[in-house]
């Protein structure tokens, strides 16, 4: 068997991210896009690699080959793992290869169209991002990181939804916000399925169709009046982006250039994991977060309930109405605290709502049961709340003073 040795490289103004060592080549063949196999001219596999190798093309020949460091562009290295992001998700490892893939340690080392993952040694590499309709999307500006533009491009809302004009709608962005004057306002990709349909340092969340940058008000137009939607894991003032979940270091970009990381929300080891931006003190926070150690040596911020998700009943932290509906019977909503980021489950009153006199009339809970003992309201009409009539809803307090606390509504535990 005849040896040679070649250099594939796919790069994107500068970033080397696949780079393999060949021998054994086979006359007429080529490479499986994520370089598992050698395929024939009939394009099916003559060939499938061992986890140790990858396939190699040059010219008409191709072939499986251990893979060599020396062959490897700069800032890559021999590294096994998965050539595509959503096998990542998967977590099926007899579909790893070794191959040269360029090293990273946050999202935005990789280039567009990647993802920052992190290999079994611990060392982060770049993965391919799922293709929209079998199209890699197109950065608005050539050698920019993952995560830049045209997704997070801030929108005006009165240039509406589907065909905002700070959106590139030629590749399906639309904008999003949380009401109609919602200054943070930016553009992205909706009804996505996973993670792997949205950028390095986003991820795929479910929100309420309304309120958006058309309404200020629910008519559930969508199915169940929610929907999917790409977000990024840095909140720096955009909007929805409360509690992203990670699995490493590796999802969670520097928040406003703070770094953040991939922690337990409860502080303490708890499996539910979320991205943290450090903290001095609880000042550094949003009002909904304080300031805390999870056992790292790190202060992060953290939620003051302990978790992103609760127990889907009245004052669960949520993201949107899905997890305020329990079996069905809860008839909950998700809503946005008015002086927080606080999301939280509303509960049906068990009477319809009405105001006589200076008196409210309902049939809600007597109180949020958190340290602060925070009243319960109820909307009794449809033209001063973003949600539906009826619904019993906690009020958020929050103090200014150093001893104070910061917020007192919906949060579950101090």
């Amino acid at each position: 068997m005849n040896s040679f040795r070649t250099l594939i490289a796919t790069v994107f103004a500068g970033f080397g991210v696949v780079v393999v060592g060949a021998c054994g080549p086979t006359t007429g063949t080529t490479c499986s896009a994520d370089h598992h196999q050698v395929m024939n001219a009939a394009n099916t596999a003559a060939a499938t690699c061992a986890a140790t190798e990858s396939c190699s093309v040059s010219g008409a020949n191709s072939g499986c080959a251990k893979c060599d460091p020396t062959l490897c562009l700069k800032d890559n290295d021999c590294i096994q793992g998965w050539t595509r992001y959503e096998d990542y998700l998967k977590a099926d490892k007899t579909t790893q290869t070794t191959e040269c893939r360029l090293k990273c340690n946050v999202p935005t080392d990789c280039p567009f169209n990647y993802h920052c993952i992190p290999a079994d040694s611990g060392q982060g590499y770049c993965a391919k991002d799922r293709p929209y309709n079998g199209v890699d999307y197109k950065p608005t500006t050539q050698g920019t990181a993952a995560g830049a533009a045209p997704w997070g491009v801030p929108c005006q809302p009165t240039d509406g939804f589907d065909t905002n004009k700070a959106c590139d709608t030629n590749q399906n962005f639309w904008c999003y916000g949380t009401g109609p004057t919602d200054a943070n306002a930016f553009c992205t990709q909706y009804q996505c399925t996973d993670d792997a349909d949205c950028p390095g340092g986003w991820w795929c969340g479910t929100i309420n169709d309304q309120p958006n940058v058309t309404t200020a008000k629910r008519n559930d137009w969508g199915v169940d009046g929610t929907t999917s939607i790409c977000l990024p894991r840095a909140y720096n003032l955009k909007p929805g982006s409360y509690c992203a979940p990670c699995k490493s270091d590796h999802d969670c970009p520097a928040n406003d250039s703070t770094p953040q990381h991939c922690v337990s929300t409860d502080a303490n080891g708890g499996s539910e994991l979320a991205c943290a931006v450090e903290c001095a003190d609880d000042k550094n926070c949003p009002l909904d977060y304080t300031c805390q150690d999870p056992g790292t040596g790190t202060t992060v911020c953290v939620p003051r309930a302990g978790t992103c998700m609760g127990t889907q009943e009245f004052c669960s932290p949520c993201h949107s109405d899905k997890d305020c509906q329990g079996d069905g019977s809860l008839a909950g909503e998700c809503i946005l605290a008015d002086y927080s980021t606080e999301h939280y489950c509303t509960t049906k009153s068990g009477k319809a709502c009405q105001v006589s006199g200076n008196t409210l009339i309902s049939q809600c809970p007597t109180s949020t049961n958190t340290p602060t003992n925070a009243g319960v309201s109820c909307a009794y009409n449809t033209l001063d709340f973003s949600f539906s009539k009826d619904q019993c809803f906690g009020l958020v307090n929050f103090g200014t003073g150093s001893n104070a606390t910061k917020v007192g509504g919906c949060w579950t535990k101090h």
